[in-house]
C-alpha cells in the first residue's frame, strides 16, 4: 500500500510539473520578438527580413538578384540572441546573433555577411 501511495504522489507531481511547463511555454515572449530588416553581401547580394514570433521561432524572407525566397519557420533565436537552425529550403543558412544584429551566411560554397536593424 505504501509503495502504491508513493507512486501515485510521484505521478501527480509529474502531471503538475508538466502543466506548469506548458503554461510557461504558452506565456513565453522572446526578448527578440519583432521584425528585422537589412542586407546580406558576399558571393551573393540581397535583402533580408527576419521575423521573430513570440515563441522565438523565425521566418525569413530573402530577396536577391536571382530570386525571392520565403520560409515560414526556418529556425529559432535563443534567449542570448544566437540563431539556431536558420536554414531556408535552398540551403541558405544564417549564422549569427540578433543581439548584435549581424553574422555570416553560407549556401553551398558561397559565403558572406549579413546585418539587420529592428523595425
Amino acid at each position: 500500500m505504501t509503495i502504491l501511495s508513493i507512486l501515485s504522489l510521484i505521478s501527480c507531481q509529474r502531471i503538475i510539473d508538466n502543466l506548469r511547463e506548458e503554461e510557461a511555454n504558452e506565456n513565453y515572449v522572446s526578448p527578440f520578438k519583432g521584425v528585422y530588416k537589412g542586407n546580406y553581401s558576399g558571393d551573393e547580394v540581397g535583402s533580408l527580413t527576419i521575423e521573430v514570433a513570440q515563441n522565438g521561432y523565425i521566418s525569413v524572407t530573402k530577396v536577391s538578384q536571382f530570386s525571392t525566397e520565403n520560409s515560414f519557420v526556418s529556425g529559432m533565436v535563443r534567449d542570448d540572441g544566437a540563431l539556431q537552425s536558420v536554414t531556408l529550403q535552398s540551403g541558405f543558412t544564417l549564422l549569427g546573433n540578433l543581439k548584435t544584429k549581424s553574422g555570416t551566411w553560407k549556401m553551398g560554397d558561397w559565403v558572406g555577411n549579413w546585418s539587420v536593424t529592428k523595425q
